[in-house]
């Protein structure tokens, strides 16, 4: 809860405020405001009301002869204490659930850039899908297929419904039989367990294994790190064109801020995994709130999705000044649709 305290009056014309600053981009003007709040007040009430709302933190006046305009403080109010969530109509619903099943068969890093597309469209702002942690996945299999005389191809699926593939070369020809052998000892000494538990402690468990082929359990057991390790983190995210056309991007600053962002994504990488640290369901991180000075013009609005035992992150990036309401939906529906896909 917010630690402000507001009278109704100060709220009706705050919330007023705030849905026409969205809306328009423009400061709004106190005659503007007395014609939307339910209570008959003139403008010069409206006046006093909003240098209170200034007193408090909440709004400022950019130009002495301007309207007022949120603050960064004045939207964490309003997403505290006045946001209310905006149901997606059937034709953004439609349009996410048909995108998503499209990809359904496809692999994961498609049906991610898939999801962003459709996150950045709807949102009209600034779509980013981190993909899932690998490493958390709980192995299901290993399956070894000869590819030649010197090639093995690993296929790892975990039970999140995801398989890894990677391409090993031996040194000579392995029998057969052996490397049946080896992959039935390694399924059986090795399932159940998250793919870092294995990387961490497979030389332990394969130690003193004395069926399959020693060599290619020694291989395998050195290459850990390789096979049982999570991909680089891998970005993606849709939507710059949506930014550029918002007017507070006509600041070539803010504007450069934006896409320094973008072109380092090692950021944008920090940023993303701080805001899932919250423990919320959804988390809202607004302008100044942000650590990163890149991004502390804008809010971020972030989820997890999950693929059965691992997660990721999805979120939008956009000007503070944002439906707040609508985003929040549309970012909780599309993780959830990411979400269903692998249940």
């Amino acid at each position: 809860m917010s630690s402000y305290e507001l009278t109704r009056r100060e709220r009706s014309v705050f919330n007023s405020l705030v849905r026409n600053f969205v809306n328009s981009a423009m400061p709004v003007a106190s005659n503007i405001l007395a014609k939307e709040v339910v209570e008959n007040v003139s403008p010069a009430t409206i006046r006093n009301v909003l240098m209170n709302l200034e007193k408090k933190g909440l709004v400022e006046q950019p130009h002495i002869s301007a309207g007022r305009i949120p603050t960064d403080i004045g939207y964490r109010y309003y997403v505290n204490d006045l946001m209310k969530f905006e149901e997606l109509t059937a034709s953004e619903k439609n349009k996410i659930d048909t995108d998503l099943r499209h990809v359904y068969n496809e692999n994961v890093e498609t049906i991610l850039h898939k999801a962003c597309d459709v996150l950045s469209e709807i949102s009209n702002q600034l779509g980013v899908v981190l993909s899932p942690k690998f490493y958390q996945g709980i192995f299901r299999k290993l399956e070894l297929v000869r590819l030649s005389e010197n090639k093995l191809l690993l296929v790892i699926s975990i039970s999140s419904g995801i398989v890894k593939t990677i391409i090993m070369e031996v040194k000579s020809r392995i029998q057969d039989h052996k490397i049946e052998q080896t992959e039935r000892i390694i399924n059986e000494k090795l399932a159940g367990l998250t793919l870092r538990e294995i990387r961490d402690s497979i030389k332990k468990r394969m130690t003193d294994v004395s069926v399959g082929d020693k060599k290619l359990i020694n291989s395998l057991t050195d290459a850990a790190n390789e096979i049982f390790s999570a991909d680089n983190d891998n970005i993606h995210f849709n939507g710059t064109s949506n930014i550029v056309v918002q007017p507070e991007f006509t600041d070539k600053d803010r504007l450069a801020k934006i896409f320094t962002l973008i072109d380092h994504q090692e950021v944008l990488l920090h940023i993303l995994k701080s805001s899932t640290k919250m423990n919320k369901e959804i988390s809202i991180t607004i302008g100044k709130e942000h650590q990163e000075e890149l991004i502390r013009n804008c809010s971020l609005i972030s989820t997890t999705y999950k693929m059965g035992d691992i997660t990721g992150t999805l979120a939008v990036i956009g000007p503070t000044r944002m439906k707040y309401g609508k985003i929040t939906s549309i970012v909780d529906y599309i993780a959830k649709g990411i979400n269903r896909l692998f249940s």
